[in-house]
């Protein structure tokens, strides 16, 4: 493709990259347990001796043409929209076998137990479960049928079974319902009236029951914990958690596998669990979206057996509001008084209205639309008045003003404002302009799309949950859920051990020397003392840099104050005098500036400097948003190749009498930009027995910004890969990654042996040799992706050694997945004389659990590296998906922890190892690269929008794919530009 199509700023021609891709996927067994005798062909007066059901194996073109008039016999074709979900470009593979635990777990540390939010479930063995395949369809008016509304259908269903006398079921809300009885003699179609109490209007539904899909023994679930089988049961699974929701769901707002009140107030406190919360919100956010609380639950597959894994949740919702309120409240001013220009429309629908679901009540029935844009006021916009239902031969027009007059005796309040532009997906031809103050937003419709910087804060503080105060929490959901007075549990025989959490066993490991240059001889080492994952740099740095040329600048949103400027002044004048005690020599008297909040004005300040030989600059930002930091790096790092470092001048100000400690955290970030070294983790202490002096590792780390990608929202993928042998200075490469047309699922790093061959080519040039060790740690991957990462990225990684490396010995590769998104949490209850209290706190860094509640077969652990500042802290789970090196669990264990050591930004352990916490920093700042305009409202690529009802798209390959290397300005791309 030529360098004129490439998107945006920064970005390199795209370049032909070899064929990595996996080999033809192997298809593993179904785990289904399907009798021939269960499947009867013949049907008689309408009743099904058995319902047909849809084999493994693929049919003949007759079969199929037999097997569907067989399941349609008998009733209308289905109406059924469809929603073409968002399919993955990464076939399924299973090439490379998954690492298993090399031993019975670690040993180093001494040992404690702790409780965890695991509880014990207890499942027959002998419990067989059948899925059946099922619509659920409300008529049209013209006798056509179409989907039943999701909040209806678990209510219509269970009115149809009750009233057919069915056996014990139990439904998802979607095509699928379960039994532990064959559905023998039933009927293929079912068909009810109900009455709406709101409007008396009588409705009809019928019930499809359409085939059996599958049927399941339990029995396999113990099979694969006593490690007689090694593919996961996820269905047997997910059939299981759909039998524990159906309780809660009925009162419940469900939002996958968590739950929330519906009865609660958004940003206040849910009547269950009040006595925890009291008086935690006392805002909103601002936007239009409030704040839930609720609970998580879900069932994992451990070495004891199957737990249900319980935890408090908090998530945003939209409020449902009046659109025009809701409006106000996303834009900041009256619209009311001051209207919405185009560009604010334009944004409106672009970044917030479009997935959301609006509902109007002016008729006798809710109806529900999405909006595609607006149109002229209620006053202007007209349409040919409508005479006994027809407007054909009426050249006469009416206004929505007047029309909602006449029609439903209804005086517009605001009808100067624009109409909205609404329809009924998946019919996007037809719409209709109503007025903004009949349309409200839907409740309970989660938004997923990110918060502000400023929202963050006040969120976190919101939702910091005390470790004492969770684990309250959490057995109150427990004692409110009443698990084992569950009929559907009942039913099956399935109990759960809920009178107390789960205790098991942990190890707390040893932290690593961190050593500096001696403040008093400048030459011998010194190791710090780590108090509690923290420590103070009481002498100087490893590696430290000269500045001989720097500016200060000021940013501001308005001209700055005199006392602004003094302040800026006195930071200016101790800066070098402050840090020079870590090594760090920068000349005094810089070159001193302040400027306007203005992208252009920014831009030559740079331009300026740079041409006056400046090597770094350092911004104060006073007053002014994430848009003029973004454009500040999007200068400095891709257009003009310049080292920037911003601070805010509220910091600033409130540090000015102690800026020792201020400045240690700044003055490291300046150190490891310009090449410098801080501290050293001496990592050979955790490599006792894998490791030789001969070794040279090299550490890389790998993140995704998300993994749902189309061409206005790629995916962002960035690799950092250590440059130097103490494996404190990485360099990156970032790729954004998207699909020619449509949105997919892209769960790789295509681009991986393109970066990680730059990567092994620069480590060889600053070190003289290529590393024979390498480890891969791999953030942003979801369990059910463990296997697409592992065949594809692996393969790459070695192709690309392969192709260095020629005739020389391959590194060996160790590649783990760091899993941050998990609702696991540990617990010390500390020690009390009265044993029937329980006071818990949070554990310390270093602790290990890898035994107990972790994968029957697999190389997994957890670790908390970090102290919790607020809150409760929540542990890593690292998942070794492959291990040539052949570590041992408590070398692994204990390399990760001291790369939590490592990270240049700070003086405490990390919550991940340095390398992935650079990947992220360098994906979420190249996210923003392009986007350095004035709009602090960044779009989010997971939100649904009925762009994605694409029923003729076919299928994106891999290959198709397309994806751009971005590019930062050459004396910065090798830099640790991202800290």
């Amino acid at each position: 493709m030529s360098s004129s199509n490439s998107r945006g700023r920064g970005r390199g021609k795209r370049t032909s990259r070899p064929d990595t891709g996996p080999p033809e996927p192997y298809r593993s067994q179904s785990m289904a347990v399907i009798s021939e005798k269960y499947h009867p062909e013949n049907k008689e007066n309408g009743t099904m001796k058995h319902l047909p059901s849809s084999s493994g194996r693929k049919p003949s073109s007759d079969q199929q043409r037999k097997s569907t008039s067989r399941s349609s016999a008998g009733r209308p074709r289905s109406t059924r929209p469809f929603r073409e979900s968002i399919r993955s470009a990464v076939p399924d593979t299973s090439v490379i076998t998954v690492a298993k635990r090399p031993d019975n777990g670690g040993t180093a540390g001494h040992k404690l137990q702790m409780y965890t939010n695991h509880f014990k479930c207890n499942i027959p063995r002998t419990l067989k479960c059948h899925q059946y395949d099922i619509e659920l369809e409300a008529a049209n008016r013209d006798g056509t049928w179409r989907p039943a509304k999701k909040d209806d259908r678990f209510f219509v269903l269970k009115k149809i079974i009750d009233r057919e006398n069915f056996p014990f079921v139990w439904y998802d809300e979607g095509k699928s319902l379960y039994s532990i009885e064959l559905l023998v003699g039933f009927k293929n179609q079912y068909e009810i009236v109900i009455k709406d109490k709101k409007s008396d209007r009588e409705q009809k539904y019928r019930l499809l029951l359409i085939n059996l899909v599958k049927s399941y023994d339990i029995q396999v679930l113990w099979d694969f914990v006593e490690n007689k089988i090694a593919i996961r049961p996820r269905d047997p699974i997910r059939i299981l958690e759909t039998l524990l929701k159906q309780t809660t769901r009925a009162t419940m707002v469900c939002v996958k596998n968590q739950f929330y009140d519906r009865h609660q107030n958004l940003d206040n406190l849910g009547r269950i669990f009040r006595s925890f919360f009291d008086d935690l919100y006392t805002s909103v956010l601002g936007d239009g979206r409030g704040l839930a609380n609720g609970s998580y639950q879900a069932m994992f597959l451990t070495q004891i057996g199957a737990t249900l894994n319980i935890n408090s949740t908090f998530t945003c919702f939209y409020q449902p509001l009046n659109l025009v309120d809701f409006l106000c409240e996303y834009l900041q001013h009256d619209i009311v008084r001051d209207g919405i220009d185009e560009r604010e429309q334009q944004l409106l629908i672009r970044k917030v209205l479009k997935p959301i679901w609006l509902e109007t009540h002016h008729t006798e029935s809710v109806r529900k639309y999405r909006i595609r844009g607006f149109g002229a006021s209620a006053r202007q916009h007209t349409f040919p008045r409508m005479t006994d239902g027809t407007n054909n031969d009426t050249p006469e027009r009416q206004s929505v003003y007047d029309y909602f007059l006449e029609k439903y005796n209804i005086k517009l309040k605001y009808p100067n404002l624009p109409t909205v532009e609404l329809f009924t997906p998946p019919n996007k031809t037809q719409f209709h302009y109503l007025p903004m103050e009949c349309c409200t937003i839907q409740a309970w419709q989660r938004s997923i799309k990110p918060l502000t910087t400023d929202q963050r804060a006040r969120v976190t503080k919101k939702t910091v949950v005390r470790p004492n105060q969770r684990y309250q929490t959490i057995k109150e959901i427990v004692e409110h859920r009443r698990f084992n007075e569950d009929k559907y549990l009942k039913e099956i025989g399935m109990k759960v051990e809920d009178d107390e959490m789960l205790i098991v066993e942990g190890r707390l490991i040893d932290p690593p020397d961190v050593k500096y240059i001696s403040g008093r001889d400048g030459q011998s080492e010194v190791v710090e003392r780590i108090n509690i994952g923290k420590w103070n740099i009481r002498n100087r740095f490893q590696k430290p840099r000269s500045i001989n040329t720097w500016a200060c600048v000021m940013i501001s949103a308005q001209r700055p104050t005199q006392y602004q400027l003094s302040i800026a002044q006195q930071f200016v004048e101790h800066f070098p005098y402050v840090i020079e005690r870590f090594g760090i020599h920068f000349q005094p008297n810089p070159i001193m500036k302040s400027d306007p909040a203005v992208p252009q004005k920014i831009h030559d300040r740079l331009q300026e400097l740079k041409d006056a030989n400046c090597e770094v600059v350092l911004f104060i930002l006073n007053g002014v948003g994430e848009d003029i930091y973004k454009t500040v790096k999007y200068f400095g790092n891709h257009k003009l190749g310049i080292v920037t470092q911003c601070t805010d001048f509220v910091a600033i100000a409130k540090n000015i009498n102690k800026l020792d400690m201020y400045l240690q955290n700044l003055v490291q970030k300046f150190n490891a930009k310009l090449g410098g070294v801080n501290g050293l983790v001496s990592l050979a202490r955790a490599l006792t027995s894998s490791s030789t002096r001969d070794d040279v590792f090299m550490f890389f780390g790998a993140d995704v910004t998300h993994t749902t990608c189309s061409r206005d929202k790629p995916s962002i993928a960035a690799v950092i890969g250590s440059t130097d042998s103490t494996s404190t200075q990485y360099a990156s490469r970032v790729s954004e990654q998207y699909p020619a047309r449509g949105k997919i699922s892209l769960e790789i790093i295509k681009d991986l042996y393109q970066m990680s061959t730059d990567l092994l080519k620069l480590f060889a040039q600053k070190n003289g040799c290529f590393p024979n060790k390498i480890v891969f740690y791999r953030d942003g991957v979801d369990d059910g992706h463990f296997q697409k990462v592992l065949d594809n990225e692996v393969r790459a990684l070695q192709n690309a050694c392969k192709a260095l490396y020629m005739n020389n010995p391959l590194p060996k590769i160790t590649f783990i997945i760091v899993k941050k998104r998990h609702n696991t949490r540990f617990f010390i209850r500390e020690p009390s004389p009265n044993p029937n209290i329980k006071t818990m706190n949070n554990v310390q860094p270093g602790t290990v659990v890898d035994t107990g509640i972790v994968h029957p077969q697999d190389f997994d652990f957890y670790l908390n590296s970090h102290a919790a500042i607020q809150g409760t802290s929540r542990p890593i789970l690292y998942h070794v998906l492959y291990d040539e090196i052949g570590f041992s669990s408590d070398e692994i264990q204990s390399l990760t922890y001291y790369l939590c050591h490592s990270d240049v930004r700070c003086t405490k352990a990390v919550s991940v190892p340095a390398p992935v916490h650079y990947a992220h920093l360098a994906a979420y700042q190249s996210r923003d690269a392009d986007n350095y305009e004035n709009d602090r409202r960044s779009s989010i690529a997971g939100d649904f929008d009925d762009d994605d009802l694409i029923d003729s798209l076919g299928a994106i390959t891999l290959q198709e794919v397309e994806t751009r290397l971005i590019q930062l300005d050459p004396s910065i791309q090798d830099t640790m530009w991202y800290v």
